[in-house]
């Protein structure tokens, strides 16, 4: 990544709350600085042309030197304000914020940028007064028309600022759309394989073994209705997830027979918590292809959703081979990639998923995706 990919990256992490910076600290610090710079050199203009001296001498010797320590302080004041919000406020607190897109974000904001300003701007003209032996503290601070031009140019600001967050939030909402879109005919790309291998398995039971070939095509019925009608959506729910799910196991087994065990747990009140369709079948299809399957004696697989920290946990577990037993099919990295890639798309680096293995032997797949308050 070159710097300017490094500095755009860390600009657009500026107006996330994160518990953990992923930006190099000479990064954030360069940020800051020009921040710095750029406001106490603005403000030094403005008051040079109300009082006149704008370019003076006395210009850059007091007033330059004056706004840039008052810029120091209110840049440092949002720096340990915001800062500290983020390290002890909960996480759920932060994803809830980050998550708005309308005038509670604003409103949010614009409050707390103006009271870190008035701090700031309340400490800098302290410390300027010690430092330059000027009386402009006490001056200032009992003047309401300090105060009514200091709350107008930090709205302006505020809203201008919001006004591009704005504007790149819509840029990113329809890139996370076009993603999703690409993303979801890459899931039809993987998919493919599945239907061929049913209908294959489907004609090779038609002559030994019709009733069980019909019922077959029957599961493969509902499990075509559940899937298809999943994929004209951009959403489904968890309850419509699960039914889908249930039809795909149902084909399982009766291909795997009494060598695939299932299992099912999905809480009520969580039935309608919307995601992104065919978001888990691929965790199932790998726990049973690359789990399962290569065993002699088949194993079982269970799928599971709860409230867990406040984020919704997707559990796909099984006591297969393991995370080191080979791949039997090309595509498995590819699925995962998907998968994360779609989880990105709509809720942000909040939602992941891992990989681990299962306790007593298997693989646990993991989703966490952050629940709204």
């Amino acid at each position: 990544m070159t710097f300017k990919e490094e500095f755009a990256q860390a600009l657009r992490h500026q107006r996330l709350l994160m518990k953990h910076r992923p930006d190099r600290l000479r990064i954030r610090a360069l940020i800051y600085l020009a921040w710095l710079l750029f406001f106490g050199f603005f403000f030094a203009v403005i008051h040079g042309l109300q009082g006149g001296r704008l370019g003076t001498a006395r210009w850059w010797v007091h007033d330059v030197p004056g706004h840039m320590v008052v810029s120091a302080c209110v840049t440092a004041c949002f720096f340990f304000v915001f800062r500290g919000f983020e390290k002890f406020a909960p996480q759920r607190w932060l994803d809830t914020i980050v998550g708005w897109r309308d005038w509670r974000a604003g409103l949010f904001y614009t409050s707390v940028s103006v009271g870190c300003s008035a701090i700031g701007v309340v400490i800098g003209l302290a410390v300027v007064d010690h430092v330059w032996l000027t009386q402009n503290w006490n001056k200032a601070l009992s003047q309401p028309a300090f105060w009514a031009e200091f709350l107008v140019i930090s709205v302006v600001i505020s809203f201008i600022i919001g006004l591009r967050y704005r504007a790149r939030w819509k840029q990113e909402a329809l890139q996370a759309r076009i993603t999703e879109s690409q993303l979801r005919l890459l899931q039809g790309q993987i998919e493919p394989h599945f239907l061929f291998n049913t209908l294959a398995n489907v004609q090779s039971l038609i002559d030994f073994d019709p009733e069980r070939a019909k019922l077959m095509l029957e599961r493969f019925t509902d499990y075509l209705r559940a899937s298809l009608g999943q994929l004209r959506g951009e959403s489904t729910t968890l309850a419509q997830e699960f039914a889908m799910l249930e039809a795909y196991l149902g084909l399982m087994q009766l291909r795997m027979g009494e060598r695939l065990r299932v299992r099912l747990d999905l809480p009520a009140e969580l039935a309608g918590f919307e995601l992104p369709p065919l978001l888990v079948q691929p965790l199932v299809e790998n726990a049973i292809h690359h789990g399962l399957e290569p065993k002699v004696g088949g194993g079982a697989v269970t799928v599971s959703a709860r409230r867990e920290a406040g984020q919704l946990c997707i559990a796909v577990e099984d006591d297969g081979q393991g995370l080191d037993a080979p791949k039997r099919r090309v595509g498995n990295g590819l699925a995962l990639d998907n998968i994360r890639a779609r989880l990105t798309a709509r809720w942000g680096p909040a939602a992941m998923l891992a990989l681990l293995p299962r306790e007593g032997g298997g693989t646990c797949s993991r989703i966490n995706i952050p629940l709204p308050l």
